[in-house]
């Protein structure tokens, strides 16, 4: 649904040849090998095939546009969904193009692509997670892809909810948020609960409709966010006690988006982030980030290391986007240009 809309968005505004993003020649590009580096997804527009990484050099605070394609020497795909690192490798999630893009995390050179298909017809992944040596990746044809990290081989396929989006481990278990989403008005509400061991669906909980981001504390909690309809019901934080797997909480706010570090949950929330703690359920600041900030506020990323937080912003998601950088206290540090809509930021070295 999202993506649709920011296509026929896209196509009202703007002619495509206004579409994508500017990129800095190729002999701009000499990134420094020992320079901590930010990773960031661009998703692109929807069936436009330009989906991008943007590549960050935290130190000299330097950005690159059209990473992936400089490297690998092909474009990414359409419509960067996700990406992760895990051990020594960066997983890359492209929704419309069904593929998972893996790079070796030091040399960011390519390590193959996982294609995920059923016969001729794409799965369309969404999401990624990781346990033990099996990374799982929502697909929107209802189930939950496992990749054997190691041989970067598909090993099987769980059914789950209708559009399953965001997973999360937690206490042994794979969360996934059924959003139903393309069954507009007639979303799901449930949240599959998958064995890690057996690799089994063991639970499918009851939420509120067309959940979506889904988020693991220290605590042994899992956060779901509700996207509602987009009219009468509004986007919601629910809380799962993992132990008992029951629905613990919801808190009575808007929230679209949920990035955790240790006590500490900042919350997209109306183009704001609000600051939560979690550990002793407490709004430390519900203004933490001014909603004047951003144009569109599509993505939070956590720096554990530095304790900065990435804020991107979309802008009218029709024109390269922009990385704000903060600290914890919501003051803002440095900004650089992305590639076009960029929502989710990694951080290697």
């Amino acid at each position: 649904m999202k993506n649709l809309l920011k296509f026929l968005l896209g196509f009202l505004i703007f002619v495509s040849a206004c579409v994508d993003a500017p990129t800095e020649s190729p002999s701009d590009f000499t990134p420094a090998p020992t320079s901590r580096i930010a990773l960031v997804l661009n998703e692109g527009l929807f069936q436009r095939n330009n989906a991008t990484l943007t590549y960050y050099e935290i130190d000299s605070n330097r950005a690159f546009t059209d990473f992936f394609e400089r490297r690998v020497g092909r474009r990414l795909g359409d419509t960067g969904n996700d990406i992760a690192q895990y051990g020594g490798k960066i997983y890359i999630v492209v929704n419309v193009s069904s593929t998972i893009e893996v790079l070796e995390a030091h040399t960011f050179n390519s390590l193959g692509t996982v294609l995920l298909f059923n016969g001729t017809q794409p799965r369309q992944p969404r999401h990624i997670a990781f346990y033990g040596r099996n990374a799982f990746v929502s697909c929107f044809d209802g189930t939950v892809a496992v990749i054997d990290t190691a041989s970067l081989s598909v090993t099987r396929n769980i059914q789950v909810g209708s559009y399953p989006e965001g997973v999360a481990v937690q206490n042994g278990k794979l969360y996934v948020a059924n959003s139903g989403g393309l069954n507009f008005p007639n979303y799901d509400s449930t949240i599959s609960i998958i064995d890690l061991n057996s690799l089994t669906e063991i639970k499918r909980l009851t939420l509120r409709i067309n959940p979506t981001a889904v988020a693991a504390d220290r605590y042994g909690k899992v956060y779901v966010i509700s996207n509602g309809n987009y009219s009468t019901v509004p986007m919601r934080l629910m809380v799962i006690d993992s132990g008992r797997d029951t629905l613990k909480k919801i808190y009575d706010f808007d929230a679209s988006r949920i990035a955790i570090h240790d006590s500490l949950a900042f919350i997209a929330s109306n183009n704001s982030v609000k600051l939560l703690d979690i550990k002793n359920d407490r709004m430390l600041n519900a203004n933490l980030i001014a909603p004047s900030t951003f144009q569109i506020l599509y993505g939070i990323s956590i720096d554990k290391a530095r304790r900065e937080l990435y804020c991107a912003d979309a802008k009218n998601y029709v024109v390269s986007g922009e990385m704000k950088v903060f600290d914890f206290n919501g003051q803002f540090k440095r900004s650089f240009q992305t590639g076009l809509i960029p929502s989710k930021t990694i951080f290697v070295r």
